[in-house]
């Protein structure tokens, strides 16, 4: 009879660490998901901010081209914004409002509306875009700031993937 119920002790308690290490192993592979899941996001975050800032250097560069078409005001200063480049960057942004920092944007878009140059229609149509007075400091600070983002989620990123996951912790 001794034998019997340890016996069913012995099962018992084989049970209940087969539960324990069940249960720690769903955690673990919970956190590597989530952690997965965190840095995809910080990635897709660092691709949607390149690829605007590699749209903001390319409208810097089409200014230099293009100055001599544009009403300038001071030409060091001014830019040169073709219609479909600000469409472009608005609708960039709307698509990709999830990764990008919506205040950051608003900011951007509030100064640099400001900055428009009040032409009549024919004027825009004969010149196939905005200017904007002071615009190209505003667009070089814009593109300065999303290089400094993409390095803060370089530096994220690099965190998350030095810190462990543990079978014992919670959080990651």
């Amino acid at each position: 009879m001794q034998g019997f119920f340890l016996g069913i002790l012995g099962v018992i308690v084989g049970a209940v660490i087969t539960i324990i290490a069940f249960e720690l192993r769903i955690r673990y592979d919970r956190q590597k998901e989530e952690k997965h899941r965190q840095l995809e996001h910080k990635v897709k975050e660092i691709e949607i901010l390149v690829l605007l800032n590699k749209k903001i250097i390319e409208i810097l560069e089409k200014r230099i081209i293009m100055m001599d078409k544009y009403v300038s005001f001071d030409a060091f200063d001014d830019c040169y914004i073709t219609v479909d480049d600000y469409v472009y960057l608005q609708s960039f942004a709307a698509q990709n409002s999830f990764y990008l920092p919506n205040h950051f944007l608003e900011e951007f878009f509030k100064k640099i509306a400001t900055r428009k140059v009040v032409l009549s229609p024919e004027e825009v149509v004969a010149i196939g875009g905005y200017t904007f007075k002071g615009g190209r400091v505003i667009m070089e600070q814009f593109s300065d700031q999303l290089t400094e983002m993409v390095y803060e989620r370089k530096v994220q990123i690099q965190k998350m993937t030095d810190t462990p996951l543990s079978y014992f912790s919670k959080t990651l």
